[in-house]
């Protein structure tokens, strides 16, 4: 039965991807120039005047949601036209949160520049971004925010905005489930729609909460020379294809006259909301070595540099596997009590091998300079070998040995 279902999802995923490449490719040329054009004139405007400071992407973004209530009963209550151009308008602001959102990031960097970034009146509320995490002891207590909250805070913006969308957009649809009746045609083709765009939005939202709220705090390295995506579409352009469809595709839905135009645009949507919910749960497990922080004498190091380590690893993944290849209870039992880590290896292998990572479901091993041979050649060579910086900032697959020549 596994099997059958896969290959299902297999022949689903193909379909979606040649939907991607044929019509959703050629339509992001001009959807990214229209929104070019309309971010230019957006910006204009914001640099022209004076912007107060809580005027900010949050702002924004919570005001758009709040128009979900006159929606929904204007719906209720038969109206269509002005429930029309809310949703109109409510997709405006999910463009506009992000313009205003671009431009209070420039502001401070401006700021920063020119040296003035003590004065509070020209940026907006939201905390530093230092990443540093460099302690200057003062002699007098100070309160340092963790990681965790430090990297939730930086990724609020851009979750709330992704769920404020979820949750504007589902009651809409829920509310116009009664008008389908109403239609003269293409019920069931309506109802599957509406249904299947619900599904895939409330389980999107359920997703991103989860990886909110257990995300480590910590920005994953960015990966050069090899390409983690399964698709040619950018999963960023799917997102903006997708909230396209979905809000003019519910706008145009509203209006009798244009409901099977609007039935359209939203069954255009239903491919793009299954590959982001794919996306988002693809699974992909990441290995290192417990004793990668080894010093020179042998000793391990077990200190905030290792835990940053595998919370590096683990935004790249879905899964952390850490192997420790000596007998010892204490570092198996630091990896365990790691919220990074999901499983540890006990006397794991010093050099894993293609069998060992078949064995235990590993997509990829990651290492430190220095440690370059955790792997045998095999794995190098496949590409599945990766190798953080020095600087923590990007990860990239160890080149295999060149054969010797022969003289």
């Amino acid at each position: 039965m596994s099997e059958l279902f896969k290959s299902i999802f297999d022949l689903l995923n193909a379909i979606v991807e040649v939907y991607l490449g044929s019509v959703i490719k050629p339509f992001l040329i001009f959807h990214e120039q229209f929104y070019s054009k309309m971010n230019s004139t957006l910006r204009k405007v914001l640099d022209d005047n004076k912007v107060p400071t809580w005027f900010t992407a949050n702002f924004v973004t919570y005001v758009r949601t709040a128009f979900v209530v006159p929606s929904v009963l204007l719906i209720a209550w038969g109206h269509t036209i002005l429930p029309s151009i809310i949703v109109l308008l409510v997709d405006f602001g999910d463009f506009l949160d992000g313009v205003v959102a671009r431009y209070w990031v420039d502001m401070k960097k401006k700021k920063e520049e020119e040296g003035s970034s003590g004065d509070s009146k020209s940026s907006p509320p939201g905390g530093s971004d230092d990443d540093s995490y460099e302690v200057v002891m003062t002699g007098s207590p100070q309160t340092i925010t963790s990681w965790t909250m430090n990297g939730r805070k930086k990724a609020y913006g851009g979750f709330v905005d992704a769920v404020c969308d979820k949750a504007f957009v589902v009651p809409c649809w829920l509310c116009l489930m009664p008008s389908v009746g109403a239609s003269s045609r293409l019920h069931v083709l309506q109802y599957v729609t509406l249904w299947c765009l619900i599904f895939a939005e409330s389980s999107s939202t359920v997703i991103r909460f989860r990886a909110f709220f257990t995300s480590s705090g910590v920005a994953p390295p960015a990966v050069k020379g090899l390409d983690f995506s399964t698709s040619a579409v950018k999963a960023d352009h799917i997102g903006k294809a997708k909230q396209t469809f979905e809000m003019v595709g519910t706008a145009l839905f509203v209006l009798p006259y244009m409901r099977y135009l609007g039935l359209l645009l939203l069954f255009c949507a239903v491919p793009l909301a299954y590959e982001s919910v794919r996306r988002k749960v693809k699974k992909r497990v990441m290995y290192v070595d417990g004793m990668a922080s080894m010093t020179s004498t042998g000793e391990v190091v077990f200190d905030h540099r290792t835990l940053k380590f595998w919370m590096q690893i683990k935004g790249m993944g879905s899964k952390l596997i850490v192997g420790v290849p000596v007998k010892s209870g204490d570092m198996v039992l630091n990896a365990c009590a790691s919220p990074s880590v999901d499983e540890v290896v006990a006397e794991a292998p010093r050099k894993v091998d293609l069998m060992f990572l078949e064995k235990n479901n590993i997509d990829f091993v990651v290492t430190v300079p220095g440690q370059e041979r955790l792997a045998t050649e095999e794995v190098i060579g496949s590409n599945r070998c990766l190798m953080i910086t020095e600087d923590g900032k990007t990860v990239q697959p160890i080149k295999p040995k060149e054969p010797q020549k022969q003289e």
